[in-house]
């Protein structure tokens, strides 16, 4: 939704507020208060309600709030005394009195048709060409080619089309991931890339042999596009595409031509099993596919995360069979869970990644993450099953490797779970979904390895967490420390805020704070028997035997029993003597020998 007011316009859906068209900074929780007032315009809001709603509940300081309201008017260009858009119902709370008006920012439907047909046109224009250009290079033993797929430049940016570079790449990318003759870099990797000036730099950072990019205008019903293809090696442009032009009246015309053209090319290259595959993943409703792309074009941010999840129910309000509508709502409502510590029913992602392989057997994204899910919930059968089917489908793809990986770190089998997520980091190594490693590493004792893979992604709280931790781990408490005040800092009630209080008081020598952090992780923690260990380490550090004990029960029930952690966490020491943590340790023991065993059979 987007309101106007007093100069001002408030776009909920992109985070968004602009004042005479510049955009202005403002912090999320102040951007919340706002957004609450605005939508309750003339209404008395309370001080309860404005609690409950932007603060979800929690225990806050009355201070909090009117230093956010506060804040708010300085933003707005009011303040206590004036009150002309913010006004103070003393004893009641607060009333937007600013002249509000509403402008729904609907999408076109007409305008959404020509988008998607434009998005499948140029997706399978680019595979005919991939196909006879790596065709050629099979004759000349080249091996498996690695190719990224850019965000498309935007030649006239506007906040209304801008997403639209991330989509074209996107929607490529998908199509890409059936072939297993071409390796490609999934979006998350390319993602920071937009806009990028340097194609051939950008190449060698991702290590791949081809990189295609390219720009796009859209003016009125008509969207022009150029792509390109660079061969990094030699930085040789070696194909540049005639400009394609598509319109409202010929885009059906355009997309069943250049999909027919593609079929009967690449059914020569690849199998019909690929083929199918790929023409699986095309959606219903073109205006459903629009809100897909606006909802997968937002950051992983917990901000970015909340709003994607909006505009992905927006799109199954629309058309309830797209496959992979439900894998990135599933998936961005468990990292919302996870990195937030908001209360979202984690139970609704795996029924998003069933309703997915329902409609797509062979979604690999869909059967990663439901893999995953299986292996934090004591289901580790069934997610080597969905592994397994995995490699049928795909061996060359970096998910097929890291579910591998993943499922064997739980297990215990650590040498297995480094080379499968060291094969998923070499053929994408700046996917944010692949920096599980750095924990792999560090529960092997890898430290200088884990500080370094911590280089390979954006700084986030989740790199500065892991830089404290393996520095404290090093010894280096004085940069550890440093670290967990920056995390502190950026990450405020997250689930990282949390992590660094626990180690920075543990080394300030204040364990009932430290322990305070430790429940309020706990209170967040859902049934991961990876998470439940980690807390139990953390009870164990802080001198809290009973909870360690308890929550290392827990996390071996719940399905983590890597008994070489275990064995060697120096955070267990405090409990090390204890007999309840040696019978623990013999069950863990038990249930990782019998994963081996279960795996030999199956590999006889």
């Amino acid at each position: 939704m987007t309101y106007t007011f007093n100069r001002f316009l408030l776009d909920t859906k992109n985070f968004k507020l602009i004042h005479e068209g510049n955009v202005v900074d403002v912090e999320p929780r102040v951007f919340d208060v706002i957004v609450y007032l605005v939508e309750n315009n003339n209404k008395v809001v309370t001080r309860d309600e404005l609690f409950q709603t932007v603060w979800d509940g929690r225990d806050v300081l009355d201070a909090t709030l009117s230093n956010h309201i506060k804040i708010a008017r300085q933003v707005l260009g009011d303040n206590g005394q004036l009150q002309h858009t913010i006004k103070t119902i003393h004893g009641r709370g607060y009333q937007f009195i600013g002249q509000v008006n509403d402008k729904p920012a609907e999408l076109k439907p007409s305008n959404a048709k020509a988008r998607y047909y434009f998005l499948v046109a140029v997706a399978l224009l680019v595979l005919v060409f991939i196909f006879f250009q790596f065709k050629s290079n099979k004759k000349q033993n080249i091996d498996t080619p690695l190719i990224a797929v850019l965000p498309l430049t935007n030649n006239k940016p506007s906040s209304d089309n801008d997403y639209f570079g991330i989509a074209i790449a996107d929607q490529i990318i998908g199509h890409l991931n059936y072939l297993h003759n071409i390796s490609v870099r999934p979006s998350a990797s390319i993602r920071k890339y937009i806009n990028a000036i340097d194609s051939v730099s950008v190449g060698k950072e991702l290590e791949v042999d081809y990189i295609l990019t390219g720009n796009y205008l859209k003016v009125n019903n008509t969207i022009r596009l150029n792509i390109e293809l660079i061969e990094i090696k030699s930085s040789q442009l070696i194909w540049r595409s005639k400009q394609i032009e598509v319109e409202n009246k010929n885009a059906f015309e355009l997309q069943d031509i250049v999909a027919q053209r593609v079929i009967n090319a690449l059914k020569v290259k690849f199998s019909t099993a690929e083929i199918q595959r790929i023409e699986k993943d095309i959606p219903n409703s073109p205006l459903a596919y629009e809100y897909y792309l606006r909802g997968i074009a937002y950051s992983f941010t917990n901000d970015g995360n909340r709003l994607a999840i909006e505009m992905l129910k927006k799109s199954l309000d629309l058309d309830d069979n797209y496959a992979l509508t439900y894998v990135k709502l599933g998936d961005r409502i468990r990292r919302y869970k996870q990195f937030s510590l908001q209360d979202m029913p984690f139970q609704k992602a795996k029924d998003y990644y069933l309703k997915a392989l329902k409609i797509n057997p062979e979604l690999l994204n869909a059967l990663s993450y439901l893999a995953m899910y299986y292996t934090e919930t004591n289901q580790i059968e069934k997610a080597i099953e969905l592994a397994n089917k995995m490699v049928e489908i795909n061996p060359n793809h970096a998910d097929t490797h890291f579910t591998l990986g993943y499922i064997y770190r739980y297990a215990g089998l650590v040498d297995s779970a480094i080379k499968e997520m060291e094969k998923a980091v070499s053929l994408d190594a700046h996917n944010p979904k692949y920096r599980s490693l750095i924990g792999t590493f560090s529960g092997n004792g890898n430290y200088h390895k884990a500080l370094k893979m911590t280089e390979l992604y954006e700084t986030s709280s989740f790199t500065l967490g892991w830089k404290g931790l393996m520095y404290r781990r090093l010894g280096d408490n004085k940069k550890a420390l440093d670290y967990y005040n920056q995390v502190i800092k950026k990450d405020q009630y997250g689930l990282w805020a949390n992590v660094a209080t626990v180690f920075k008081s543990y080394i300030l020598g204040n364990t009932k704070q430290g322990l305070i952090a430790v429940e309020k992780l706990s209170s967040a923690a859902n049934n991961d028997g990876e998470t439940l260990y980690y807390l139990a380490s953390y009870y164990a550090l802080l001198g809290d035997k009973e909870n360690a004990i308890h929550t290392l029960e827990k996390a071996i029930n719940a399905g983590y029993y890597n008994y070489p952690f275990m064995v060697s966490n120096s955070y267990f020491t405090t409990i090390e003597n204890d007999g309840r943590f040696k019978k623990l340790l013999k069950r863990a023991l038990a249930k990782h020998s019998d994963f081996k065993e279960m795996l030999l059979t199956q590999n006889h």
